[in-house]
């Protein structure tokens, strides 16, 4: 049994772990750059002066992140939601160069990525499909298919991947998942999707990432992201997204170039803090059949193949694993959790479809 693990590349003595935020808007209200709490108060009086961009890059490189792409939807401009408006040539513009509002990633240590939150036609869906393009100034779909909007950013040098899969697509219906399996064996520059987004809005990503990985298997890698999706937005108690999910880049060295050829190869974790605190990983190796990873702060570790259970603890042997992939959930108190990346397997495998 052979394990293609997507850290095989990884010197763990010479990377550094870099938090990002890639599905992130322009705030909406007023916020405090200093505080690390979400933003406004679910009963804050609200003001009609909207901020600048600035004050949300400053937020979160104040809680430490050090790669951001400010995603604005493709129907939003200057404070505005066109939504459902006649299409005009300003909606081709996408939240960048952040120097326009007086900020300079560079000054500030950070990575940053071009980007905007894209529509597309989807399979039956009545409505469109938003897909985030990443590294690239294409700001509108123009309502094409998600293939062709993927093929467009990928052509450009960038990437994409879905957000919140789950409010799209159901899990338990054969011909929801078999849409999606069709679209991504068709996209090569369609990554992934969201397997957390905000506070878990939606729990059946991991599900439909499961499914996609049985399917899809060693040929077609589908690599999970989490993102706030913050809009600094009024929430109530228990929906606040500021800081509440991440991917974490295991980069040598931080400028957007790296980033973008981290995500396309999945040097990366993802996390979701639930009430908590989700524990980082030190390191992972894999000798042979047996994967390893060292997570002094986890609380249990537990390996997921197929959706189901089928090992815990620090190390596993994949030989033992009839499945075409398994990752792990690396979990502390308070539902925080760390989700790492596939490791495929060449076992034959069946799967539901």
């Amino acid at each position: 049994m052979s394990v293609t693990s997507p850290y095989d590349d990884i010197d763990w003595n010479l990377t550094d772990h870099h938090r990002a935020q890639l599905h992130l808007h322009e705030p909406r209200n007023r916020i405090d750059s200093d505080s690390d709490a979400h933003e406004p108060a679910h009963d804050a009086v609200l003001e009609e002066t909207r901020p600048s961009p600035a004050t949300v890059v400053e937020k979160y490189r104040n809680a430490g992140y050090t790669v951001l792409a400010v995603t604005e939807h493709e129907y939003y401009v200057d404070g505005t939601k066109h939504k459902g408006e006649p299409y005009f040539d300003g909606l081709e513009e996408t939240s960048w160069p952040w120097t326009r509002w007086g900020v300079d990633p560079d000054a500030l240590g950070m990575a940053a990525l071009e980007g905007a939150e894209l529509r597309g036609s989807f399979g039956g869906l009545e409505g469109l499909h938003d897909i985030v393009n990443l590294g690239t100034a294409l700001g509108y779909g123009h309502e094409e298919p998600l293939e062709t909007v993927a093929t467009d950013v990928e052509e450009r040098g960038g990437v994409t991947f879905l957000p919140h899969p789950g409010k799209y697509v159901d899990p338990a219906d054969p011909d929801d998942l078999e849409s999606y399996v069709d679209l991504f064996a068709r996209t090569a520059g369609l990554l992934g999707l969201e397997a957390f987004n905000a506070r878990d809005r939606y729990p059946n990503c991991r599900a439909i990432w499961d499914e996609l990985l049985c399917e899809l298997g060693t040929e077609r890698p589908i690599w999970a992201f989490a993102n706030d999706d913050y809009h600094a937005k009024r929430r109530p108690a228990g929906a606040e997204r500021f800081d509440r999910s991440r991917t974490v880049l295991v980069l040598e060295d931080c400028s957007p170039t790296s980033v973008l050829d981290a995500l396309r190869a999945g040097r990366s974790y993802v996390q979701y803090d639930g009430d908590g605190e989700a524990p980082p990983i030190d390191r992972i190796d894999v000798d042979d059949d047996r994967i390893r990873i060292r997570a002094p702060a986890a609380e249990s570790i537990t390996w997921i193949a197929d959706g189901a259970s089928v090992d815990r603890g620090s190390e596993t042997t994949a030989g033992d694993v009839d499945a075409s992939s398994i990752r792990a959930e690396v979990s502390a108190a308070n539902g925080a959790v760390t989700c790492t990346q596939p490791f495929f397997l060449d076992a034959a495998h069946d799967c539901r479809l």
